[in-house]
């Protein structure tokens, strides 16, 4: 009986050790710690962090990254989903674990660069496929093309390439919309209210998702912060086959690109 007890509270206190360990970082700079766990949805995946008995839950939009048993995982865009995935190998170009479809592990690999170009690993034509996404890097995509380096070595490869850009091309940070200029900030957010008004009087399935990314829109204008692309193209794609709002979307969206 002892043994078992022993045993049920070494298990506890690993459990709480791991749960200490784990934090997020909010894009507005915060860090919390508490136990996290991931939330994946079809389109833009949460965060639910808890500590002390009081439970917060955040977009995907709203974190920079988190920590959960010291693995890092951070949101990605993949064309109309932003989906948390776990850190591989990080670089110019960054190797990321994504889960399958009906999977609770992390067994996909992704590949983005700053650039803003992204590919999931493929498992057809992957010769043809890697060494034209690789193709600034000359020498390692004639190195694929010949099968000298294959799928299995896929961090070898993801290491190879940021060395090969590391000398010979400057990272480029994929652009943004240009920030709005104040006497445009009052517009954006009249813009903004109006859409989340008339969402909130809608019924459909990423009513929610589309809220969450208009308040984000909010918040960013307040702050007189850029606003990226995939916010606008996420919401987009979020109310598409919703045609009343159409025209207050498409007031928003030509607001952020004056």
């Amino acid at each position: 009986m002892k043994r078992i007890i022993l045993s049920l509270l070494l298990v506890l206190v690993g459990y709480c050790a791991r749960a200490q360990s784990d934090y997020l970082i909010t894009t507005k700079a915060d860090t919390i710690h508490g136990e996290v766990r991931i939330l994946t949805y079809d389109q833009l995946d949460r965060a639910q962090i808890s500590n002390n008995g009081k439970k917060e839950t955040y977009t995907a939009l709203q974190i920079l990254m988190l920590n959960k048993d010291n693995e890092v995982y951070k949101p990605v865009k993949n064309y109309n989903t932003i989906n948390f995935m776990k850190v591989i190998k990080a670089g110019y170009l960054t190797l990321y674990g994504f889960r399958l479809p009906n999977q609770s592990t992390y067994d996909g690999r992704f590949l983005a660069k700053l650039d803003g170009s992204f590919m999931e690993m493929p498992n057809l034509s992957f010769k043809k496929m890697m060494a034209g996404f690789l193709a600034d890097c000359s020498e390692l995509s004639e190195k694929i093309k010949k099968g000298e380096i294959g799928k299995r070595d896929i961090e070898e490869i993801v290491e190879q390439y940021n060395l090969c850009l590391s000398k010979e091309k400057p990272v480029v940070v994929q652009e943004s919309v240009a920030p709005a200029e104040s006497q445009s900030n009052t517009s954006q957010l009249e813009a903004i209210q109006s859409l989340i008004n008339k969402v909130n009087d809608q019924d459909f399935s990423s009513r929610k998702d589309a809220l969450d990314i208009l308040r984000d829109m909010e918040s960013k204008v307040n702050r007189n912060e850029n606003i990226a692309n995939y916010l606008i193209e996420g919401l987009q794609s979020l109310l598409k086959d919703q045609p009343s709002l159409s025209e207050d979307l498409e007031k928003l969206v030509t607001s952020f690109k004056k």
